[in-house]
């Protein structure tokens, strides 16, 4: 596992190579008038990135922005999923944005643009992730529980690839020591009206469920159901192939499943700064009829200082078959960890 998080994470480092960077030349303009000259890195979740020399990248507030201007080829995408390709030239009209397109100039309000990037922008500017950790003692049994995780996504004008890794190792004086480790790489292709499509490949461990490793592999669609500047709302469905290792006494498995997922995001940049993502995912087995997998997750993201966050993860995981391989049918947890964003 520690070999293919590696590999996995310097296969998503290598396509990423640096070129060199815009001219600072982009004007920001304020409500109260103030003005800034630098560089759009992106927009995205109401917060618009911009540098400049004296302040290096700093994120501002959307709703904060009366004007833009940008020499950049810019890609901008509507919260209707409708994406425009061009220069930002200057609006006489306050928090309305101008794309000069190859068909011709668009107007539009700023109320309604959720996403920017810059497609000249290559390398580490395009990479986006965070990383947290936490530990946590109980002094009854001496219970001790250590969790990692790691969320890296790399976003061009036409697709995303993130890569996730989770790990939580708990121990105590009266059980043996159990590992929920989960390793997910995916491809989505950014499709018109807010479709989308893509595969992935995930590697998982659950002692508490009774589960060694599972490779699971799939493809699949669906699409934004909602999006703003405030929250998104996305369903994605689709087929996996599974195959289990439960142990040294039991042979592999393989399955063909179905999969649903439904996710909601939520995020407050006025204090105090949240973030809130909800996810519900349904797999029934295909291939053994009646049986079928869940999970559940909620993540509670509260910014502390600027890129330092305290988070709160509840994780519910549920296996219809786990007790055939001497596991819990229901496993959950409950971790808080402080974490950095980049």
């Amino acid at each position: 596992m520690t070999r293919t998080t590696a590999a996995l994470i310097a296969a998503l480092m290598g396509i990423s190579m640096p070129v060199i960077a815009a001219d600072k030349t982009d004007i920001l303009t304020f409500i109260n008038g103030d003005h800034l000259t630098g560089e759009v890195k992106s927009l995205e979740r109401g917060r618009l990135r911009f540098n400049t020399d004296a302040t290096g990248t700093i994120s501002i507030e959307w709703d904060d922005v009366a004007f833009l201007k940008s020499d950049q080829n810019i890609q901008v995408e509507t919260e209707n999923g409708v994406r425009y390709l061009g220069h930002l030239s200057a609006s006489t009209d306050e928090k309305q944005i101008i794309v000069e397109t190859g068909s011709g100039p668009v107007g539009l309000e700023t109320d309604r643009v959720i996403l920017m990037t810059p497609i000249e922008e290559r390398g580490l500017d395009r990479l986006d992730g965070d990383i947290s950790a936490g530990y946590n003692l109980a002094k009854a049994d001496n219970v001790t529980s250590t969790h990692l995780a790691i969320d890296l996504n790399h976003r061009t004008e036409a697709r995303i690839l993130s890569l996730e890794f989770d790990s939580l190792l708990t121990d105590s004086s009266t059980n043996e020591p159990s590992q929920d480790i989960s390793l997910d790489l995916d491809w989505t292709r950014l499709l018109a009206n807010r479709w989308l499509a893509g595969g992935f490949i995930s590697f998982d461990r659950n002692d508490e469920l009774g589960l060694d490793l599972r490779t699971t592999i799939g493809a699949g669609g669906g699409r934004i159901l909602r999006q703003s500047n405030n929250s998104a709302l996305s369903l994605i469905g689709g087929l996996q192939v599974s195959r289990e290792d439960v142990g040294a006494d039991v042979s592999d498995e393989n399955f063909l499943e179905a999969f649903a997922t439904l996710q909601w995001d939520w995020f407050q940049y006025d204090t105090p700064e949240l973030d809130l993502t909800t996810s519900l995912q349904i797999i029934p087995n295909l291939t053994d009829s009646g049986e079928y997998r869940g999970e559940f997750k909620i993540e509670v993201k509260w910014e502390i200082i600027e890129d330092l966050f305290w988070s709160l993860t509840i994780n519910d995981s549920y296996d219809s078959k786990a007790e055939l391989t001497g596991g819990e049918k229901n496993d959950y947890s409950i971790i808080t960890s402080l974490g950095w964003d980049f």
